[in-house]
């Protein structure tokens, strides 16, 4: 019965689309007024969101010809809208009332545009990142930052992260993470005592954030990250902490999605991938989802059900390792693809029940 039951179901969902993240697609920004120049401003500061969120690259709109490529934005616009600001708003621009321009981009006009200019992207199952961040002032000492005691720096790195479109965490600096990671062990950038003092919390990768003020009023700092097997560690400096947060935040996180992008290809890769321990319609169902919901995943065609293994044929633009460790990160597929296999383009997952 469990078979013929995949089986009917498999027959009305041959062909998978992979389907955008909610907002990617979408910019918004702030604007004085509804004129034409405010307009035409706004929303080519939206496309350079959507871009910087898709390809995972703050810089994007520096590459050769971009610029030009998208010189007339009018081709890539599914709809605009405005929100006018309340008085009083935080977001006000200046002493004018302000409005947020909200703009929505085309899908298929930016895919193409992407595989035009061969950009990289950022697949939209993305890890969560957990962010210890520390400030050494010369009269307080070493505190970790919070919203109560520094308000602008952490709205300013929330903005950050929401314009990049990574999901990320602070700690609680409750009492557990203050016995497990003192103030001094996550300045000194202890790996091994801050991959502990992570791991209540879930994330699939941490990142440690340090910076002090100079006697001049420079802000100087340093990050270092581990995220699955990749690491990374740079130096950083701003004029000020309003400076420093925007360029530590945006070259950490070009650093991550540097790892995690891949180039899509006009001629796309065919795998089969085996799944195992699919033992009821609802199983078969959350399979479907997950790979519905991966931007590397062109298209996706049901090949075969035999008891419980399904076996799936996919369309792919980006590599073999991307496309495993996406399936992974969705938390109910176990790789059990041999070495042998893998360069064959046959993979294999167990599927585990919740």
């Amino acid at each position: 019965m469990k078979r013929t039951l995949i089986l009917f179901f498999a027959l009305f969902c041959a062909s998978v689309m992979a389907e955008p993240v909610s907002g990617l697609y979408n910019g918004r920004v702030l604007v004085a007024d509804q004129t034409e120049q405010s307009r035409s401003k706004g929303v080519n500061q939206a496309l350079e969101q959507v871009l910087i969120k898709l390809t995972g690259n703050s810089k994007i709109m520096q590459l050769p010809g971009i610029q030009k490529a998208v010189s007339n934005t009018d081709n890539f616009i599914a709809s605009v809208g405005y929100t006018k600001l309340p008085a009083g708003s935080s977001e006000e621009l200046a002493d004018q009332p302000g409005f947020s321009l909200q703009v929505s981009f085309s899908t298929q006009a930016i895919d193409q545009l992407i595989r035009w200019a061969q950009l990289p992207i950022l697949p939209a199952g993305r890890p969560k990142l957990l962010f210890w961040i520390v400030r050494d002032d010369a009269e307080t000492g070493r505190q970790f930052i919070t919203e109560q005691q520094f308000p602008y720096f952490i709205q300013s790195f929330q903005q950050i992260m929401q314009d990049r479109a990574l999901p990320y965490q602070l700690p609680a600096l409750d009492l557990e993470d203050q016995l497990s990671l003192s103030v001094n062990e996550a300045w000194s950038m202890r790996e091994e005592t801050i991959e502990v003092a992570s791991q209540r919390y879930g994330a699939d990768g941490w990142v440690l954030l340090r910076f002090f003020t100079t006697t001049s009023g420079q802000v100087r700092g340093s990050w270092t990250y581990k995220l699955g097997d990749q690491r990374g560690f740079d130096d950083v400096r701003g004029e000020n902490p309003e400076v420093f947060v925007g360029q530590a935040v945006n070259e950490l996180v070009d650093s991550i999605s540097s790892k995690l992008t891949y180039v899509p290809q006009v001629d796309t890769s065919k795998l089969v991938v085996q799944i195992n321990q699919v033992d009821s319609f609802a199983d078969y169902q959350a399979v479907v989802a997950q790979l519905q919901g991966l931007k590397l995943v062109r298209s996706s065609h049901v090949s075969a059900v035999e008891a419980d293994r399904l076996f799936v044929t996919v369309d792919i633009d980006g590599g073999v390792d991307l496309l495993i460790s996406a399936l992974q990160r969705g938390g109910r597929l176990v790789n059990q693809t041999s070495e042998m296999a893998r360069f064959s383009g046959n993979l294999e997952f167990d599927w585990m029940v919740e």
